[in-house]
């Protein structure tokens, strides 16, 4: 798992502690601590305090209450994966098949992402599909199947040329 040093308030700083970051506010994208509180965690994600570090004294320009500096590691996404996808363990792509149901995670993954199943929670069907409820994470950003040409550079081939060279 993901750990990460993040800044919370000094209320939330405590060991098991669970938060879900929801969005960013405006404001925080123009504090100078932003890079090393909010800017690292993703919207939508949820979060587990593993470790708490010695305050600094820094303090949050919108609720002006005291941040102090904690170790986080995401916490599982629970949502529905269809149930060939649903094995633990492995990782897949995520498509949207379940765009509507309860219990999807389409606020927190988007199409193409690569999840990791980690455990499987039970079944559900969503209109005339059965769906695994499983809790995963995020492995990596979507991967991009069809490339603009004109923006990708080839490598020069190591293979010999089939023209003869000219004298």
């Amino acid at each position: 798992m993901k750990r990460v040093v993040t800044l919370v308030s000094k209320e939330q700083a405590e060991v098991g502690h669970r938060f879900r970051v929801f969005s960013v506010p405006d404001e925080c994208k123009s504090c100078r601590l932003f890079s090393v509180c909010l800017g690292r965690l993703t919207p939508g994600r949820s979060y587990k305090v593993v470790e708490v570090r010695p305050s600094m004294g820094q303090r949050c320009k919108i609720t002006d209450s005291e941040m102090v500096p904690v170790v986080v590691e995401e916490a599982p996404i629970v949502g529905l994966l269809p149930l060939n996808k649903a094995l633990e363990g492995v990782v897949v792509t995520y498509e949207d098949e379940c765009a509507g149901c309860e219990g999807c995670p389409n606020d927190v993954v988007k199409k193409g992402e690569k999840v990791k199943v980690v455990k499987i929670l039970g079944r559900k069907k969503c209109g005339n599909k059965e769906f695994a409820i499983v809790e995963f994470f995020v492995v990596s950003a979507p991967s991009h199947a069809v490339l603009d040409s004109s923006k990708t550079a080839q490598a020069p081939s190591r293979a010999p040329s089939s023209r003869r060279p000219l004298k």
